[in-house]
This record gives C-alpha cells, structure tokens and sequence, in this order.
C-alpha cells in the first residue's frame, strides 16, 4: 500500500507541476497574473490555446499583432522604387564621364594651355604675348596663314619663346633650332644675292 500512495502522490505531484508549468508559460505569454492565469486554464480545462483565446476575449491581455507580406515591390519600404534606381544609374554614368581619360587630357590641357605663354619679341621688346592655348586655336582655324606669318616673322629678327609653369625648356631649345636655321638660310640668301 506504501508504493500505492507513493504513485498517487507522484501522479498529484506530477499534475501540479505540469499545470505549474502551463500557468507559468501562459502568464507569461499573454501578461496577465498567475491568478488568471490559472482561472483561464482551469476554465479552459487545461488547454493553454483555449485559455489564451479566453483572456483575449475578456481583454485581459491584447491579441498579436498581425504582419503582412507582399511581393509588391510599390508597397515595401525596403526596395527602392525602379525607377530611382535607374535614375542613380544614369546619374553615375554621367559622373563617370568626368573620369574618362579624354575627358582628364583635356582638363590639364587647357589648364596649361593658361598657364604658360607663348611670347614674341623682336629688337628685345615683346611683340606679342599670348596664352598657349591661344596659339594652338590660330594653328589649327588658320595653319596656312599662320605658318607664312612664323616664316617671315623668323626672316624679320623675331624671336619665339614659352613661359609659364610647364617646364618648357625643350620646346624653346627647338625654337631656337628653328630661329637659328631661319638666320642660317637669311645669311646664305643675302650672300648670294650680293
């Protein structure tokens, strides 16, 4: 008889605990106190879905909250609309020209097509002092009269110099190359002509 009620207190004690646990889990779950808790699941004998729906009823505790999904790109948040992000595209597109190599040469082009000068003297006084890029505009709208007027310019005693920030020392060495062969061929003709 001693192991027959032992049982029985076990099978009590076990009953308890598992409704120990249920109130526990429920209080916990729909925020309530452990008296209604355990009135919840003693009306809903024992069912702790039943007992939830129970106190949502009474309003004893609020209902979950409800989440929605859609594959509708237009109502979600999370995904930029399309056309925004085509619109960024183009707009890197069109930064990244900037970064084109043609597009740099001639940025620093014309940035030292201003800072350095083309400078014409004759009798040591300036005739003419012209940006670079100056220079190369009249070379290429009129090459023709251009090259006629650097020829009898040279036969006249003027001398062709650059200045400015670059370093030009090779291009005023191959302007006095030319002004000396210009001298040269000016001495020879007057040689023969006298």
């Amino acid at each position: 008889m001693n192991d027959l009620k032992r049982d029985r207190i076990k099978e009590r004690l076990e009953t308890k605990m598992e409704l120990f646990e249920k109130v526990e889990k429920l209080r916990q779950k729909a925020n309530v106190s452990y008296e209604e808790a355990k009135e919840a699941l003693d009306k809903a004998n024992g069912d702790l879905l039943d007992a939830m729906i129970m106190l949502e009823k009474e309003g004893k505790t609020e209902a979950p909250k409800t989440e929605s999904y859609s594959t509708d790109y237009e109502s979600s948040k999370k995904y930029p609309a399309v056309i925004d992000e085509c619109h960024n595209k183009k707009k890197s597109e069109k930064e990244s020209i900037n970064d084109w190599w043609i597009t740099k040469k001639i940025k620093e082009l014309w940035k030292k097509g201003n800072e350095n000068f083309l400078i014409i003297e004759r009798n040591e006084e300036t005739v003419l002092n012209i940006p670079v890029w100056v220079f190369i505009l009249i070379l290429l709208l009129a090459w023709h009269v251009s090259l006629v007027v650097v020829i009898v310019s040279l036969f006249l005693g003027c001398h062709y110099r650059f200045e400015g920030k670059a370093d030009l020392e090779k291009v005023n060495n191959a302007a006095r190359a030319v002004e000396d062969a210009a001298t040269t061929v000016k001495e020879e003709f007057t040689k023969n002509n006298e």
